[in-house]
């Protein structure tokens, strides 16, 4: 995969007058389907493409949009730019936060276009006669046999604070070719607001898994705008080159075998409230290799060597047994394992 696609065919569109934003729409969505995208994907592209060039009649006198075709390897995709001339988005952050969109436009603003495609860049205003330039590419998966099958068994368990009917923590395994990526995801405090936030990282997280994971976690931060925020950990796990890729933002705590060579880098900051970038590490991941990721409602003062007393049982026996003996009773409390196929 190319650090950067290559771009195909483009078409430009004027935005300064009412029904302009059809054009670019109707645009967008006539090269979706050209490219190969699904009905549902089009009509999601024409969301896209409908709420930036709104964005720029909201925003500045006048721009354009450019829609584009594009490829990397054997991927195909579709790029939509828009280009203010004016003032821009004053405050961009505000501007991805849910109940922000534009009047009488579809979707929820640019946090719509955030959660519909897979790529978001923004240059916020710093020229006088130059806005706000948005980026924003959606691709088609292809969709290729493993090489090999699944070596690892995942299991999970979580549960709600006493005395809450919803939970504010949440987790993510999502398998794909030769790849899987797991995740817990805690929102802050318990609650209502902690359920909000901790659904809108898992929302982005579902839709974008295959995206690196430096993305994803640029992605869940614009995701989280107007919620309480989150904090989570990510590990991406490629089972053909023997290797796991993991980022942390936050007090998720993870516990390893002796033998694992896993390295994780915390990084403190909350994901949605201008949170820092993770560190991004890679390590070997080898066949007896074992791996706990918990929130802060598990106690973690328990010896990782007890976890495996019984080889014969399964991820998930082990995920739901941590979670009854070291959950603490008045926080949401999540527990994700990931141990050898062979083990269940």
């Amino acid at each position: 995969m190319s650090s950067e696609p290559t771009r195909g065919e483009t078409e430009r569109h004027d935005i300064q007058q009412d029904g302009d934003e059809v054009l670019a729409r109707q645009a967008a969505e006539s090269m979706a389907a050209d490219i190969g995208f699904d009905e549902s994907a089009v009509g999601e592209i024409g969301i896209v493409a409908t709420e930036l060039a709104s964005n720029v009649r909201k925003h500045a006198d006048s721009g354009e949009l450019a829609v584009s075709k594009l490829s990397d390897g054997d991927r195909a995709g579709i790029r939509i730019e828009s280009f203010d001339i004016g003032p821009g988005i004053v405050n961009v952050d505000a501007a991805f936060a849910d109940g922000t969109s534009t009047a009488g436009s579809l979707g929820g603003g640019l946090g719509a276009v955030n959660r519909l495609m897979h790529q978001l860049t923004v240059a916020a205003p710093g020229e006088p006669d130059f806005g706000t330039k948005i980026v924003a590419d959606r691709w088609i998966r292809a969709d290729h046999e493993p090489q090999t099958s699944c070596p690892l068994s995942f299991g999970a368990a979580s549960r709600p604070a006493a005395n809450e009917t919803v939970n504010g923590d949440s987790f993510v395994i999502k398998r794909w070719d030769d790849h899987v990526l797991i995740g817990v995801i805690d929102g802050l405090g318990h609650g209502d607001e902690a359920h909000k936030a901790s659904n809108a990282a898992t929302e982005y997280i579902e839709t974008h898994y295959d995206n690196s994971v430096a993305s994803i976690f640029s992605g869940t931060e614009r995701a989280c705008r107007g919620t309480r925020g989150v904090v989570m950990a990510l590990a991406r796990f490629d089972w053909t080159d023997n290797t796991v890729t993991v980022g942390t933002v936050g007090n998720i705590n993870h516990k390893t075998n002796d033998e694992s060579d896993l390295t994780v880098i915390p990084r403190r900051g909350v994901v949605g409230n201008n949170g820092p970038s993770p560190k991004i590490t890679q390590s070997e991941w080898h066949p007896t290799d074992r791996l706990v990721l918990f929130s802060d409602g598990i106690d973690s003062h328990w010896e990782f060597s007890t976890v495996w007393a019984n080889n014969d049982e399964s991820a998930t026996v082990t995920a739901r047994r941590l979670l009854d003996q070291h959950s603490k009773p008045h926080d949401d409390a999540t527990v994700l394992v990931v141990s050898d196929s062979d083990d269940a």
